[in-house]
């Protein structure tokens, strides 16, 4: 079984629909949206983030309803233009216009200037996750459904990036502190045997997103990175994104934990196909 770039496609266009979706909810056109959800992240940011996200606010605010309306249209047109394949160049770099201005002044960069932004809670931010991944998906001119020879190297780098600058995010002052990451578990049965591990925690964390880093950057044992990364972004999802919140009424993606997975499958499309032929020359072998 291999991996290829038309299904991470499809996958990727299904997540742009699902939160064009998650932007049609009633209180998503009142100016809740922005107030609730928009200005909490300039809160903490350097003062120029701060007056980005500010400004984004106040554009929109007025006219709340036609804007949200123009965000729900594009995010399901692009998910659409994603899964019937049209036109899949242009839409691509739709996407990476959209998720530059949604991970700005919707995200505050990702409010990784904040202090309080981990891989565990959502780092990098979702918008530039499909940015991301958008890019890792570029087609060949051959083929629509084959790799290009530098889409995967780009995911490896970017993860290596991403997981290196989590590891940094963890050992942040705020987190080599008594409670650690415990502050940052949405599970309330986790966030008591975190509390206990203190900073312990923080450093095993950002130690073992090091060591994931590290392979993906020497693009070594790809295999290990990938599964490593599906297992550790699936825990964040779950232990400190609450699966992205997306009953919320005020919920606007899936978070960056899914994302996480389809950009791990672009940095190496064959894992699945190596994990099928060692499974099946050790059945071939006990066979013998």
């Amino acid at each position: 079984m291999r991996i290829s770039r038309r299904r991470i496609q499809v996958v990727l266009g299904a997540l742009w629909m699902f939160d064009g979706v998650l932007q049609l909810k009633p209180q998503m056109f009142t100016p809740a949206f922005v107030t609730s959800v928009i200005l909490p992240t300039a809160q903490g940011e350097p003062r120029w983030i701060s007056d980005v996200v500010t400004f984004g606010s106040q554009l929109v605010i007025g006219h709340i309803a036609g804007w949200n309306a123009l965000f729900a249209a594009i995010q399901l047109a692009l998910g659409i233009a994603f899964i019937v394949n049209f036109r899949l160049k242009p839409t691509i770099v739709a996407s990476l216009l959209w998720s530059a201005i949604v991970w700005v002044f919707g995200e505050g960069f990702g409010q990784l200037f904040t202090g309080q932004a981990l891989v565990l809670n959502g780092a990098p931010g979702a918008a530039a996750l499909y940015g991301l991944v958008g890019i890792s998906i570029w087609p060949r001119k051959d083929s629509d459904d084959a790799w290009t020879g530098w889409g995967p190297r780009f995911a490896q780098i970017a993860l290596g990036v991403i997981l290196a600058i989590g590891c940094g995010l963890d050992v942040q002052p705020s987190y080599l502190s008594a409670n650690g990451i415990s502050q940052t578990i949405a599970v309330p049965w986790l966030a008591h045997p975190v509390h206990e591990a203190g900073a312990a925690a923080s450093v095993v964390l950002g130690l073992l997103e090091l060591a994931v880093a590290s392979l993906y950057l020497l693009g070594r044992r790809l295999d290990i990175a990938v599964w490593a990364t599906v297992v550790l972004s699936l825990a964040c999802w779950w232990f400190g994104q609450a699966f992205g919140q997306v009953v919320d009424p005020l919920s606007t993606d899936v978070n960056s934990g899914p994302l996480m997975v389809l950009l791990a499958l672009c940095a190496h499309p064959r894992c699945l196909e190596h994990r099928g032929a060692r499974r099946w020359h050790l059945r071939m072998g006990h066979r013998g």
